[in-house]
């Protein structure tokens, strides 16, 4: 390649060279090519750094040091002697050793050549650059506590620059990009993050599966509760462990890009969407296994739902210890540290009325400021079924909450009667009812009483009459019997789509929700409404508000810690 077409190919990557890091070799360059790097870095042998800076600044510091080592003193007001061939720095780098005479003296290399022998060693010449660093440092220091000369009365307003959409999404797809590949590029510990999922499902469900009448049946299921808890301890421990030492190893990137002004809201949520996604499919894996070996039927899209939330709210704890700790090791000590609790204070390894009430904010606060406390009343206003204060910032409280519920309320039998009993409330409080309207109420009514007892053959005809159901509950057909005539058989919807175990624990927090000896509706454990300021929340909406606001009040509190020691470092 001519000199020419050398200097037409680093203008074009020069022009590349926008927010970006370009490293270029080029062999013997021309004074003018060479001046067209930013900064150019020279190892010598053994990968020794013997400066780094800009070409102007290297030019004129072997310059210093080649008349420094031949007169003993330093250059003084001439820096660069007029030399800017870039051979130069070969030259003095490579000084060769002389006799008394001035004769080179020479010396066999490895290949049982014989070469000059080198004045300076690769050390030497380290050595001087570190002196060199060390004295240029302190100088910047110095001029830092110098006074500093008073602003002018009138300074020009800085012009900010245009906010380029194109460039900050090439940026944003960049940081992803890398986010992804960095991922995948380890083999073995994807194909362990992929198959750990599956094998715990697996398990788990096995382990499960048993029933109190000795033939497995989803009804009689005696550890459907359990399994709902683990698949939520199961999705926390992979976000955490995905994510507990991946901003570790990244920090010489953050640090590096954060001196190219690199948006660090990027990297949070590029990293964020990136374990997202595995969480995502581990999520799918265990719900798919665990949902088939236990017979748990309709509900995929709500437990996934639920257990992926659980787990990004362990992704977000795992990137926030990943910030706080700088060796994986201890980051893998502290996940231990933050799982265990969830664990205790879930709700299901150890029952929250049978966990210490002095946990209790509010419990404990009244009895410390009352006088004379009253027991008897103190029974009757209490439930044991409110969750304890400290267990409220326990993101498994709320997603097993939910969950417990999801499967108690939104499987398809108890979602259909539940909407159609509303509905008959919403006829009979109106009072005046029109004749449309008394036939709607007793097309209801049938309906109600029809699902109350609903049988099939089969799993998919018992399916089949559900879409029935619900065409008549969306008003798109009357209720007719005959429709109907055929849903007799060994199969019935309460057997296939209700557990005893979970509707018990529904129906006790609706008991102890409901008694009348309390002035108000206290919000318990498993609750289908909570009540905050006189006002009623479907427990769905709040659990889901809960678990989606926590986990980016955390990627927040991320990002700002993560700004903070950048701006430290870069100090």
């Amino acid at each position: 390649m001519s000199s020419k077409d050398s200097e037409h190919v680093m203008e074009i990557i020069r022009g590349m060279a926008h927010n970006k890091i370009i490293v270029v070799t080029i062999h013997q360059p021309s004074s003018k090519i060479f001046q067209m790097f930013h900064k150019a870095m020279l190892l010598d042998k053994g990968g020794r750094l013997v400066f780094f800076g800009t070409p102007s600044e290297m030019l004129r510091y072997f310059a210093e040091a080649e008349h420094q080592h031949q007169f003993g003193a330093e250059l003084g007001a001439c820096p660069s002697c007029g030399t800017t061939r870039p051979e130069f720095i070969f030259d003095v780098l490579e000084t060769p050793l002389r006799d008394l005479s001035g004769d080179v003296i020479y010396e066999e290399n490895s290949r049982g050549q014989l070469v000059p022998s080198r004045r300076y060693s690769p050390e030497f010449w380290r050595d001087k650059y570190e002196a060199f660093r060390l004295i240029q440092d302190v100088k910047q220091v110095s001029l830092r506590q110098e006074p500093v000369a008073p602003l002018p009365a009138a300074p020009a307003e800085r012009k900010r620059l245009p906010f380029r959409w194109h460039d900050q999404w090439t940026q944003f797809r960049t940081v992803l990009r890398r986010a992804f590949i960095s991922k995948l590029r380890n083999r073995a510990n994807l194909v362990i993050t992929i198959c750990v999922s599956p094998v715990l499902a697996l398990l788990i469900a096995t382990i499960l599966r048993y029933s109190e009448s000795g033939t497995y049946d989803f009804a009689s299921a005696y550890h459907i509760p359990t399994f709902l808890f683990l698949g939520l301890i199961v999705a926390m421990f992979l976000g955490l462990t995905n994510s507990a030492d991946d901003i570790i190893r990244d920090r010489a990137v953050l640090q590096r890009e954060r001196n190219l002004d690199v948006r660090l809201s990027y990297y949070v949520i590029a990293k964020t969407l990136t374990l997202a996604v595995f969480a995502l499919i581990q999520c799918v894996l265990f719900v798919l296994i665990g949902n088939y070996v236990l017979e748990i039927r309709a509900m995929f899209w709500i437990y996934l739902g639920i257990m992926f939330m659980t787990a990004m709210s362990g992704v977000s704890l795992g990137l926030l210890i990943s910030s706080l700790v700088a060796d994986p090791k201890t980051a893998a000590n502290i996940v231990p540290l933050v799982l265990i609790p969830q664990i205790i204070m879930g709700g299901a390894l150890i029952k929250y009325e049978d966990m210490n009430r002095n946990l209790a904010l509010l419990y404990a606060l009244s009895h410390w400021f009352s006088e004379h406390p009253s027991t008897e009343k103190s029974k009757k206003m209490e439930s044991k079924l409110q969750v304890p204060f400290v267990c409220q910032f326990v993101a498994m409280r709320w997603s097993y909450d939910e969950m417990v519920l999801a499967q108690a309320k939104l499987n398809p039998l108890t979602h259909r009667q539940d909407r159609a009993q509303r509905e008959i409330d919403r006829i009979v409080a109106r009072h005046r009812q029109d004749p449309a309207e008394s036939k709607r109420l007793e097309d209801l009514k049938e309906t109600l009483a029809l699902l109350s007892g609903i049988e099939a053959k089969s799993v998919g005809e018992l399916d089949r009459y559900l879409g029935l159901v619900d065409q008549i509950l969306d008003r798109k057909r009357p209720f007719d019997r005959a429709l109907f005539k055929g849903a007799i058989g060994p199969i019935t919807a309460e057997q296939i789509y209700v557990n005893q175990k979970v509707s018990d624990l529904i129906s006790n927090a609706e008991m102890e929700q409901s008694d009348y000896r309390r002035g108000n509706r206290p919000n318990v454990f498993f609750g289908a409404q909570k009540h905050y300021f006189g006002i009623r929340i479907s427990a769905f909406a709040f659990n889901t508000a809960v678990l989606i606001v926590s986990t980016f009040g955390l990627l927040a509190l991320l990002h700002w810690i993560l700004r903070k020691q950048l701006e430290v470092r870069r100090s």
